[in-house]
């Protein structure tokens, strides 16, 4: 059965320009790629599973960050830590263009988050456009601390979006602001209707949106709560993300929910977390889906969040090519041996080893673009 589906998803690929692209247990269908996004996704899986150290194919997706700008003081966000230097914090838009450029024509994804909010760029929707005319699934993740109106949410929408994350993490006040510090859920309660109607009055069912709650031992007790918010608002999904604890595997750190089943693997307790760090690493982003800063700086995976490991900086450096396929970006990836086993500090801390971060993804309302892989079970 696996292998009659993978040779049918491959005649779609080959015959249609049709693929099925997995972001957070999701899988969106990707209709109508041109030959040099085919012929890109199928060398970087031949390289990237080759382990080749400077791949001739360029990423299939980019976690990229408009802004390292944020209204919140989030206690286990490390975004303070990597703020230093940072100017305005804005990507540069004529910067963005280059790229898009250079690279656009072979991209699938472009998730536009990191560690900033990206709703305070104040030309996001003309990056989202730039990207959705070349076919490039264009994916977004928000605080919902701004006004719709203000932010320019309806442009956004009609600049193409395809999935709007709205953070939920908690309904009540003094549990939403345990984990989201000056953060006011009120502004969530506005922020989420006000997109669900721009959504429907465009039609086509898109963006898709999907309310996101980071279960923690202070907000778990309130997840059917935030589900019922998100229901009742009109969103399309609702999903459960496990929390990461950016300094410490530690699974009896305070703030990991006390439910093991919303726990990722490394968390559950000391056995497991010893398990999970001997298993090897069969990770494909730094073939496939690396992160470029607001600034340039380019990181072979989002999980660099100490800035330990650039590969340099494509805007300073005037090509993305030039910065991806370096010396430092060859010998980084040298460090991935053949059978997936790792030599570099932040992949020791990574938290992606298994596909179990995301605990729940629960439809709300059917999308015939994009579905939830099946519900992991308690042992994730």
């Amino acid at each position: 059965m696996i292998a009659a589906r993978r040779w049918a998803r491959a005649a779609d690929l080959l015959l249609g320009g049709r693929h099925f692209l997995t972001f957070d247990r999701i899988v969106f269908v990707c209709e109508r790629l041109c030959a040099r996004q085919v012929g890109n996704l199928l060398l970087s899986r031949l390289e990237g599973r080759l382990r080749t150290a400077r791949p001739l194919s360029y990423p299939i997706a980019l976690q990229l960050e408009p802004t390292v700008q944020c209204q919140l003081a989030c206690p286990l966000c490390p975004r303070e830590r990597v703020n230093a230097g940072s100017g305005d914090g804005l990507m540069s838009t004529t910067a963005y263009a280059r790229l898009m450029a250079e690279i656009g024509p072979r991209l699938l994804a472009i998730a536009f988050w990191q560690w900033g909010e990206p709703l305070l760029h104040p030309e996001l929707p003309e990056m989202v456009r730039e990207a959705s005319r070349r076919g490039i699934l264009t994916l977004l993740s928000t605080n919902a601390q701004a006004d719709p109106e203000a932010c320019r949410l309806g442009d956004l929408f009609g600049a193409g979006l395809d999935m709007l994350i709205v953070s939920c993490d908690g309904v009540s006040p003094d549990v939403y602001r345990a984990f989201r510090a000056q953060g006011d859920v009120a502004a969530v309660r506005r922020f989420l209707p006000a997109a669900a109607r721009l959504r429907d009055e465009r039609g086509g069912g898109r963006p898709l949106i999907n309310v996101r709650m980071i279960a923690t031992r202070d907000s778990e007790f309130e997840i059917a709560r935030v589900r019922a918010f998100a229901r009742d608002a009109g969103a399309d999904l609702f999903s459960i993300k496990s929390v990461s604890i950016y300094d410490s595997d530690d699974p009896a750190h305070p703030a990991l929910p006390g439910d093991p089943a919303l726990r990722s693997y490394q968390y559950r307790d000391a056995a497991a977390a010893a398990a999970y760090a001997a298993e090897p690493n069969r990770c494909l982003k730094p073939w496939a889906w690396p992160t470029l800063r607001h600034d340039g700086t380019l990181l072979l995976c989002e999980c660099d969040h100490a800035l330990a490991h650039p590969l340099g900086n494509v805007f300073a450096e005037g090509s993305f090519g030039r910065v991806w396929r370096g010396e430092r970006a060859a010998r980084l990836r040298r460090a991935f041996s053949r059978d997936g086993r790792i030599a570099l500090e932040f992949c020791g801390r990574c938290r992606y080893k298994r596909d179990d971060a995301m605990r729940r993804t629960e439809v709300l309302r059917p999308a015939p673009w994009a579905s939830p892989l099946p519900p992991l079970t308690g042992a994730g």
